[in-house]
């Protein structure tokens, strides 16, 4: 019994000291935060239509490790969209954000630039998804969302006005970051 306890003791000092090592050597990457906006008149009345954003680079790799919706007074989804019990607008609320800014992680601050500059914007700011007839806008649908390189799409599917917005926003808190030398 004294030989268990020795033992699960010493097990229990080892997974201390090795989460201590995994956490010390996460402390280690020289990060950075941008935080970044991007919003447009409504024009439906109410607040502007938009996001903001912080965005963590790994200053060493040029890799994005986190993206996060910082709170704000833009709206984000259609209010009528959510209220309507859309099937998209229940899946983006339910998780489908958190995948969406999760797909961010791991690309490079160039990766995601190179997304931003495919996005066409109306005059009045609004990525543009469809032509003013309802047909599919050919310079701005999926492809338009997917990071040269890789089969990851910035694009949520039913959210496309919201996942523009996103990819903007990230861009404009990158603006004034310089990559490292590779």
């Amino acid at each position: 019994m004294k030989g268990m306890k020795k033992a699960l003791i010493g097990l229990a000092l080892g997974a201390v000291a090795a989460l201590g090592v995994v956490g010390f050597a996460a402390c280690g990457a020289p990060t950075e935060t941008f935080e970044g906006e991007y919003h447009y008149a409504n024009a439906w009345g109410g607040n502007d239509y938009g996001v903001k954003v912080a965005v963590t680079v790994n200053t060493e790799t040029n890799k994005i490790t986190k993206v996060e919706i910082l709170e704000s007074e833009y709206t984000q989804l259609t209010p009528s969209w959510v209220e309507s019990e859309n099937e998209h607008a229940l899946a983006y609320q339910n998780g489908g954000e958190d995948e969406l800014l999760g797909r961010y992680v791991g690309l490079t601050v160039d990766q995601v630039k190179a997304v931003a500059n495919m996005i066409d914007v109306l005059e009045n700011g609004q990525p543009q998804s469809n032509n003013s007839d309802g047909s599919v806008n050919p310079d701005f649908d999926a492809d338009t969302f997917l990071v040269s390189g890789t089969t990851t799409s910035l694009l949520y599917s039913g959210a496309t006005q919201s996942s523009g917005r996103i990819v903007l926003a990230v861009n404009n808190a990158l603006k004034d970051y310089t990559p490292a030398a590779e």
